[in-house]
């Protein structure tokens, strides 16, 4: 059996790890040494090259040149090596090492310096190829040694460059190694401190208020809800005592409340069958059914007899709580129907479902109540005919249903008065439509939890929208 870890282990881990986490300044100093140490070096191997290079410009290059002016070295042995050439691999060979913009920007201004004297060479080559006087690069060769002496003078400026960096960087290393250890040492105080601190913590102050929790925990596994653990002095732990000494205190509240919504719900399907089955509803429409009898319109009776005996059925349902969407629409259908009837030209309807859900099963009775609400606090309020429509869409987890009509519609105030009371999911015991929407609400609270809501939309004059959702249950 895998052994669990206690919370002594725990806190030995953490202790290991704060040790190991030592580690890394030192791992920091080795980086940070590493690097600063070569370029310590490199700035010292340049200083050698450029000195190197400096001598080279002053004592080989003008030389060389003036061989080349008297003619003592031929313009093609010249060209094939010369000082120049090796001065100018040495510099690109020291600006590679660099790792400053300062050493970069100088030996870049002694590039440009060499590109210089090669253009005072250049013309002194053509000048000898062409046979011109000797006088032309004589005073060439005045011109070239005034920028041999520049070319030396910033040579000795990047040494002094290289020179000022290796020392920045030697007192960088040394301060940085001062803060360093003195940090390292404090770390290193600290930890064996809370070290120590945490070993005394977990013998004095958590395994036993653990294992009052354990006692209390089986205490109450075994319906003892009068036992109480004593409260322990350490602030995480107090919290999950107190807690579960208020879980024991509250456990019959939980049951109360549990039989509270048994008996709300009770009371829901109670008043749902009461909805189902409206009195004054039945009799308006024996009413007139015996009136279109009276008036030979047998058509209109037969419309209305199978509707109101359709619509009595499935409202029923053998006392079943879910329907398919079928007959959920036939229900709402059978009772527009009916009022389509009695009503004649000022109530029409429309109802557009897809057939992909039409066996698909929801609660029962979540539409007619919206459907009815539509009718009689709605259309009937306004002189224009009056229409409802019922539609629906789905995706691969919810359906929406919409309820809409042509009504009055509501005022901003009105319409965020019922809003908030449905959010309070509180049932309507007013209107003719039974329950109502406040009661729907409930109901879908009661069914779906919140993966269903109901929501409205109504503007003035114009009329409102019911809007049911619900999770797609196959």
């Amino acid at each position: 059996m895998e052994k669990i870890a206690s919370i002594k282990d725990i806190f030995q881990q953490t202790n290991r790890l704060l040790f190991s986490i030592t580690l890394i300044p030192l791992l920091v100093i080795s980086i940070f040494y590493t690097r600063n140490i070569l370029i310590y070096r490199s700035a010292l191997a340049n200083v050698e090259e450029a000195n190197a290079v400096s001598t080279i410009v002053q004592e080989n290059v003008l030389e060389e040149l003036w061989d080349l002016v008297f003619g003592l070295i031929q313009v093609t042995d010249y060209e094939s090596g010369n000082e120049l050439g090796k001065v100018r691999l040495a510099i690109e060979e020291i600006q590679a090492n660099t790792t400053t913009a300062k050493e970069a920007a100088t030996l870049d201004v002694a590039l440009r310096t060499l590109d210089t004297l090669d253009n005072y060479i250049s013309e002194m080559e053509s000048n000898i190829a062409n046979g011109r006087p000797f006088a032309e690069n004589e005073a060439i060769m005045v011109q070239v040694d005034a920028v041999t002496v520049l070319l030396y003078a910033i040579l000795q400026d990047f040494v002094r460059v290289e020179i000022e960096l290796a020392g920045k960087t030697s007192d960088d290393m040394l301060v940085s190694l001062y803060y360093l250890i003195l940090f390292e040492l404090v770390i290193v105080l600290i930890i064996v401190y809370y070290a120590r601190k945490n070993n005394r913590f977990l013998t004095q102050q958590i395994q036993e208020p653990l294992n009052d929790l354990i006692v209390l925990s089986e205490e109450l596994s075994q319906g003892h809800l009068d036992y109480r653990a004593k409260e322990p002095e350490v602030a995480e732990l107090r919290v999950v005592t107190e807690s579960m000494n208020d879980m024991a205190r509250n456990l019959h509240v939980l049951i109360e409340e549990n039989a509270v919504k048994q008996f709300d719900l009770a009371q829901s399907e109670l008043r749902v069958l009461q909805a189902q089955i409206t009195p004054h509803f039945i009799y308006n429409t024996l009413d007139a059914i015996l009136s279109l009898a009276e008036q030979g319109n047998s058509e209109q009776v037969k419309t209305m007899t199978y509707a109101l005996s359709d619509f009595l059925r499935i409202s029923l349902s053998k006392g079943q709580d879910w329907i398919t969407i079928e007959k959920e629409i036939r229900h709402v259908e059978d009772y527009l129907t009916i009022l389509q009837i009695r009503y004649g030209a000022m109530l029409t309807f429309a109802i557009d479902i897809p057939e992909e859900i039409l066996q698909t099963e929801v609660l029962k009775m979540i539409l007619q109540p919206l459907v009815e609400n539509a009718v009689y606090h709605g259309t009937k309020h306004v002189r224009r005919a009056g229409k409802v429509t019922v539609a629906a869409t789905y995706t691969n987890d919810t359906i929406q249903f919409f309820v809409a009509d042509n009504g009055i519609g509501m005022q901003a105030e009105r319409l965020l008065e019922i809003r908030k009371r449905l959010d309070q999911a509180t049932v309507d015991d007013s209107g003719e439509g039974g329950y109502g929407l406040y009661n729907v609400r409930k109901r879908l609270l009661l069914y779906y939890g919140n993966h269903a809501s109901l929501d409205i939309d109504s503007t003035y004059r114009k009329g409102t929208t019911v809007t049911v959702t619900v999770p797609k249950i196959t």
